[in-house]
């Protein structure tokens, strides 16, 4: 069983923060969400069942615009 050597403050998946301490039973959830290993006097070990997240997906590159060209003096200019 995972203990806690310290109080830690965690916010579930609605945004209720909660406080886990030494002489309290973490839930799994909470257990996930905390990753400092000092917090710990006894990690909790990785349970099998648990499915692992799939790896996020790489959003592509964004395309930058092509450069604008300045109106330039594309005819000749006489002196006549």
């Amino acid at each position: 069983m995972a203990t806690l050597a310290t109080n830690v403050h965690v916010t579930d998946e609605n945004g209720s923060a909660h406080v886990f301490g030494p002489a309290d039973d973490v839930p799994e959830w909470a257990q996930a969400l905390i990753s400092n290993p000092k917090a710990w006097q006894d990690p909790p070990t990785p349970r099998e069942s648990t499915p692992a997240a799939p790896p996020a997906k790489k959003a592509a590159p964004a395309r930058r615009a092509a450069p604008r060209r300045k109106a330039g003096n594309d005819a000749a200019v006489s002196d006549d």
